[in-house]
């Protein structure tokens, strides 16, 4: 039996690359929300070229990083705060995933208050 990991037998495709700038640590970004999920909301951070021959750039910001108060259920969450982007602060990679917090990006404006 072949099989290349690819899901119904078939062979894995290669996804494309992001090919652009790298995102800086500690930076803030506004990213559009691609995805929701239990354990957090993905954000693209840094757009990939117009012609989409390449994704742009996503992280994941975990459902503990969302706010400064615990947030139960992300998709409602979410769906309360009726938005499209997210201003999110890159704070590192896990497993050469990104890794956001809307929650940082909170906690700096409160204390420049």
């Amino acid at each position: 039996v072949e099989g290349g990991g690819g899901g119904r037998g078939g062979p894995r495709k290669d996804r494309p690359q992001y090919v652009g700038p790298d995102a800086v640590l500690g930076e803030t970004y506004t990213g559009k929300i691609t995805g929701i999920q239990q354990f957090g909301v993905f954000v693209e951070i840094l757009p990939g070229p117009e012609d989409g021959s390449s994704p742009g750039l996503e992280g994941l910001v975990h459902v503990s990083e969302l706010h400064t108060e615990r947030v139960r259920n992300c998709e409602g969450f979410m769906r309360s705060m009726n938005v499209e982007e997210l201003t999110v602060k890159y704070v590192g990679m896990d497993k050469g995933k990104i890794k956001l917090s809307r929650k940082a990006v909170l906690e700096e404006k409160e204390a420049s208050k």
